[in-house]
């Protein structure tokens, strides 16, 4: 990939994403204002609005990389409803990634990043800073992790689940689809769906919630 499209540039995030496409050697073609607000990308990244979108940056691939899983996966819908058919993964390559683990379609894996061997992570994922990943985990579509996230061995992370800075999730224990792991916790017990937990050790706080930021995928 030698060229890229930001997508829903409204995030903080997206300043990691400029600094992984420079030391990947990936030129940013432009970055996309889908909503009025604040940016955070240099003044060396063109900002456009999307309607001067044209047909040959709509041929680039492009990427989303909003930490909030529901807001991810819409923008997603939306460059994909506006005419972008190709989604690009992102990897920075100061993270150490297994040669047997797998990682999907239009993922973002940020700086300083391990994952380890015989790890699944889904499509549409944001891996931030930092993070370790156990061997054999499987990330489902759109979850979050946060910086210095620690997943154990055998951990699975269901669809659109968050975990929050510094969170640690021991070896064989489940998370949840939508459910959230508050920052520094440490998770000894497997989390049902929709629901946030907080602690050491992690407790539920809260059940029924629609997901991070209150918005399910």
């Amino acid at each position: 990939m030698k060229a890229i499209v930001l997508y829903a540039i409204g995030s903080p995030l997206v300043v990691d994403a400029e600094e992984a496409c420079a030391r990947a050697g990936i030129t940013i073609a432009a970055a996309v204002r889908n909503v009025p607000g604040k940016t955070w990308l240099s003044a060396a990244v063109r900002i456009v609005d999307e309607a001067a979108l044209d047909d040959a940056l709509l041929r680039i691939p492009f990427s989303v990389v909003l930490f909030t899983p529901g807001h991810r996966r819409r923008a997603f819908d939306a460059a994909q409803a506006r005419g972008f058919a190709t989604t690009a993964t992102l990897l920075d390559p100061t993270s150490i990634i297994a040669r047997s683990a797998s990682i999907g379609s239009g993922t973002f894996i940020n700086a300083g990043c391990v994952i380890a061997g015989g790890s699944r992570i889904g499509e549409r994922v944001v891996v931030n800073r930092s993070a370790s990943i156990g061997h054999h985990a499987s990330i489902g579509d759109y979850a979050s992790l946060g910086p210095g996230v620690v997943l154990a061995g055998s951990v699975t992370v269901d669809r659109g689940a968050t975990l929050g800075a510094g969170a640690v999730v021991l070896p064989d224990v489940h998370v949840g689809a939508n459910a959230v792991v508050a920052a520094g916790s440490v998770v000894r017990e497997s989390i049902p769906p929709n629901t946030l937990v907080g602690g050491n050790p992690a407790r539920v706080l809260r059940t029924g919630i629609m997901g991070y930021n209150d918005v399910s995928v």
